[in-house]
């Protein structure tokens, strides 16, 4: 279904969609992708460049000048482990990281070594392990930027949001014309709600660069989440007239069309994203939400496939996977979605809570069964941190069962 009639659509489940209430939108926009470092002289293929996600200049030959010889030992694990991802396979990334640390355990100054151990964790959503390999590689070579924007994203994927923002206005303070630094500082900035922190760094990079969608995108998705949406409205189209081939432009803009009610605008609008650029996830995640939220279980399941086909660690997605497969009545399928989510997914991790609360909705709301129902509840209030926006709902649904 691609340009589907909402209207005519049955009418969605009235329970929750996710833990939140509804399918929570992506606003995109704000990370571009970043291979591992590569020095001169050496082949990285395009297969594990798109890998992970961040970005930055690579390393210039007279800085490879600079960095400490490398243990013969060591660079041979390294490459080992470089050989392993290019060979591809469904344990390559475990076995190339352990051939990453024991590159990095031989020598302990080897940058390239925790540079690439950091870019490969990220990508298997490891935050923890990121972050610390991204600061020995930082210990090494301070000024790297691809190394700091590493940190700062397995930062802000670890709930970090302080340190990941010291890092962000680090760099965008010595580029302030940086693009990349630029976009995820104000994303960042957004999400903390510091709105005029955000406006105050576009206006900078503008003064510094000139007019560009992408930071145009971004005034958008500020202006968005301040509820000014004849603002956002006129700032992405702006963004649209800059690039008319932007997929994170089309996106928002479908943002402020939904929060209006305009339900086949957004999707219209959504669909274009996609089409413009099928790699663009936010755009097909939102088309998801747009699809189970009016219930068409079924088309909004087929866009999460193909999520999770280029992104098959990708929990809210997956969470969202099962919502479409409990829609279509498919409850064995959606339970076993969450219990993966809650198995795989790091514990910091907000998809992990919405997969318990789901997986309590399930037994108490669909099968009917509340003594198991009871149960979730209580393995969900065990794990789910304070601040989770269902904790409170299944704090009551619990005491209720108690009587």
């Amino acid at each position: 279904m691609s340009r589907a009639d909402l209207k005519n659509l049955p009418s969605p489940d009235a329970r929750s969609i996710t833990a939140g209430g509804v399918l929570p939108l992506r606003l995109g926009g704000g990370a571009s992708k970043m291979g591992m470092s590569r020095l001169p002289g050496y082949l990285f293929t395009a297969a594990i460049v798109t890998a992970v996600a961040c970005g930055g200049r690579d390393v210039a030959p007279e800085d490879a000048r600079d960095l400490p010889e490398v243990d013969p030992a060591a660079r041979a694990e390294h490459e080992a482990a470089l050989g392993i991802l290019e060979s591809g396979g469904e344990d390559a990334p475990e076995r190339a990281a352990q051939r990453f640390e024991a590159a990095v355990a031989i020598d302990p100054m080897f940058w390239e070594g925790w540079h690439n151990l950091a870019s490969l964790e990220l990508r298997r959503g490891q935050p923890a392990a990121a972050e610390r390999a991204f600061t020995e590689a930082l210990d090494i070579r301070s000024s790297h930027g691809p190394s700091r924007l590493g940190r700062a994203e397995a930062r802000r994927r670890g709930g970090d949001v302080r340190g990941a923002l010291a890092d962000y206005e680090a760099l965008f303070d010595r580029r302030p014309d940086d693009l990349r630094a630029a976009t995820r500082l104000v994303s960042l900035l957004r999400e903390a709600r510091r709105y005029e922190d955000a406006i105050a760094a576009i206006r900078r990079y503008l003064r510094e660069a000139g007019a560009d969608a992408e930071i145009y995108v971004q005034l958008g998705l500020v202006y968005h989440a301040q509820e000014r949406s004849e603002l956002a409205e006129l700032v992405l189209e702006q963004a649209i007239e800059l690039d008319e081939g932007s997929a994170a432009a089309h996106n928002a803009l479908a943002l402020v069309h939904l929060r209006r009610g305009d339900d086949q605008r957004a999707f219209d609008l959504f669909d274009r994203a996609s089409a413009l650029d099928p790699d663009d996830l936010d755009a097909r995640f939102n088309k998801a939400g747009v699809l189970l939220d009016a219930g068409d279980y079924e088309a909004g399941a087929a866009e999460l496939e193909a999520v999770l086909a280029q992104s098959p660690d990708d929990f809210d997605a997956r969470v969202a996977l099962g919502v479409g497969l409990r829609g279509s009545q498919d409850l064995d399928g959606a339970r076993e979605v969450w219990e993966e989510v809650v198995r795989d997914a790091p514990p910091t991790h907000a998809a992990r809570s919405d997969a318990l609360y789901n997986l309590a909705v399930l037994e108490l709301d669909f099968n009917m069964d509340m003594e198991a129902g009871s149960k979730a509840l209580d393995r969900y209030l065990q794990d789910a941190p304070s601040d989770h926006p269902k904790r409170a709902e299944a704090e009551s649904r619990r005491e209720e069962l108690r009587f």
